[in-house]
């Protein structure tokens, strides 16, 4: 069973999301926030390999990486759309703050897969750099347009799981979680100790205990409604009952 952040938010969110998405695997239509995000997230990786050349890293060649990675070289009217120049504003900005910040990273866009009891922890961590005193920094990009209130970091379960992940498969505890929003050039700082990934474990395997235990798998109404891909499907939109499907197997499916 391979347990991933997003698998977890989405049982939590809502059971039968789960089942349409990661059991059924119903067919979702694409979402082009999700390509503008991982071509955005390669560029920043980008700024990060051009750094390691000479310590230095020229804007023009920066934005040059953003242009083909968004096939604005191809097709030069990319440029003009609203998304394009959002992520050459966010790419200005980071280059500014991190110039100023001087960090050197030890992964980028690094993908875990860690074995942990009956299941498979899986995760792909932004950045992870290498913290003053020889210790290390996690790095979670955000796009969020609006700053959350207060220290976003100190409640993200989000960070929790990737502090879990990197402490199991790469034997280190980070010293500090940070969520960097780049619309803002912010970051939000926090710390988990061992205390905290223990609570974490303890999550992980009450949430899984409770998808191999479903067999209701009801409908939750609730903010991701509105974002969900599945309102077709979804007894609580449509006012009709979700046909039966056979459980007697459910045991033996693979739920990740």
């Amino acid at each position: 069973m391979q347990l991933s952040f997003n698998k977890l938010r989405t049982f939590g969110e809502c059971a039968l999301k789960y089942r349409y998405a990661y059991v059924e695997r119903l067919p979702r239509p694409p979402v082009k926030s999700l390509l503008f995000h991982r071509r955005l997230h390669a560029a920043l990786a980008r700024y990060h390999l051009l750094a390691r050349r000479d310590g230095q890293v020229r804007l023009d060649e920066l934005l040059g990486v953003y242009r083909e990675s968004m096939q604005a070289d191809r097709d030069p009217s990319v440029e003009q759309t609203k998304a394009y120049q959002e992520g050459e504003a966010i790419l200005r900005l980071y280059h500014q703050t991190e110039s100023a910040r001087e960090r050197v990273p030890a992964y980028l866009e690094h993908k875990l897969r860690v074995p942990f009891g009956p299941y498979t922890l899986t995760g792909v961590v932004d950045r992870i750099d290498f913290a003053d005193g020889g210790g290390y920094s996690l790095v979670d990009y955000k796009l969020d347009r609006e700053l959350p209130e207060g220290n976003a970091a100190d409640r993200s379960p989000q960070l929790s799981f990737y502090a879990l992940i990197v402490f199991e498969g790469l034997g280190v505890l980070p010293d500090e979680l940070r969520l960097h929003f780049l619309r803002h050039g912010v970051e939000h700082v926090s710390h988990r100790g061992r205390s905290d990934l223990a609570a974490t474990v303890g999550w992980v395997d009450e949430a899984a205990a409770r998808m191999r235990e479903e067999r209701r798998w009801s409908p939750s109404e609730g903010a991701g409604c509105r974002t969900c891909a599945f309102w077709a499907h979804c007894p609580a939109k449509t006012g009709r009952p979700r046909p039966p499907a056979p459980v007697w197997q459910q045991g033996a499916l693979d739920l990740g």
